[in-house]
């Protein structure tokens, strides 16, 4: 399938030339692509989205990395369930989709942004031990599971890697990419749920998500798990993004 795309204006980048190109995507739809000639010290940023959502929860975000001039990708996945895949057939996507964004530009990595599930498709696709992804960022990912997930099978496969245990919360960890972790402690003084014990987001314990000891968190906010995509989590990632640490 043929798709085109416009090429925007990067102003980390230097560019003499701004066309419309033709890229040929033989894997998944990206629904927004900001590239030019890379200033490669600033990868390419996969927004992932997580469990029975959809790319329209990246819809802020997208407009704090146009500002800051970071070029992103907004995924879609189009070759499984994009809602309720699992995360094993995510991540066969992802494998896809990445090789297409390094065959078509300069870049030799990309970072991933992952909300939910989408930090464990992602996990699922770096236990491959490939080398083109630099940071990973999890937002209120359940990296050791979560009760509620085992409450119900709504949307499944993909709520069956939501639950302890679950093969997708082992995947094994990628020597060759950097893990970070932002979670919620949703009404901290209280607990988020009842149903799950210690601070939580309301759906995702915040130990689940700093579960990992070779992730390292960037910080936690007051946010429910269905708002862990404002400024402030935005602003805990930055410097990663952006290419300062």
């Amino acid at each position: 399938m043929i798709v085109n795309y416009l090429i925007t204006m990067n102003k980390k980048a230097i560019v003499t030339v701004v066309t419309v190109i033709e890229i040929l995507v033989s894997n998944g739809l990206f629904v927004s692509l900001a590239t030019a000639q890379e200033d490669e010290t600033v990868l390419p940023v996969l927004l992932v989205h997580g469990y029975y959502e959809d790319a329209s929860i990246w819809e802020t975000w997208e407009e704090f990395l146009e500002s800051d001039d970071i070029p992103f990708y907004t995924i879609t996945f189009q070759q499984s369930d994009d809602k309720c895949g699992s995360a094993v057939e995510h991540a066969r996507e992802l494998n896809n989709m990445i090789q297409e964004i390094l065959d078509s530009t300069d870049y030799e990595q990309v970072n991933i942004v992952g909300h939910s599930k989408g930090g464990l498709d992602a996990r699922v696709y770096l236990a491959s031990g490939t080398d083109d992804v630099a940071n990973l960022i999890m937002i209120g990912t359940p990296n050791n599971g979560s009760p509620l997930a085992e409450l119900s099978d709504i949307c499944s496969p993909a709520v069956y890697d939501l639950r302890r245990g679950a093969s997708a919360t082992q995947a094994e960890q990628n020597p060759n990419t950097n893990y970070y972790t932002i979670s919620g402690n949703w009404l901290s003084n209280v607990g988020g749920n009842w149903y799950i014990l210690g601070p939580d987001d309301g759906w995702v314990a915040v130990a689940s998500v700093e579960s990992e000891e070779y992730s390292q968190s960037l910080g936690q906010t007051s946010h429910h798990h269905n708002d862990l995509l404002e400024q402030e989590e935005y602003s805990l990632a930055l410097d990663i993004l952006d290419g300062q640490t």
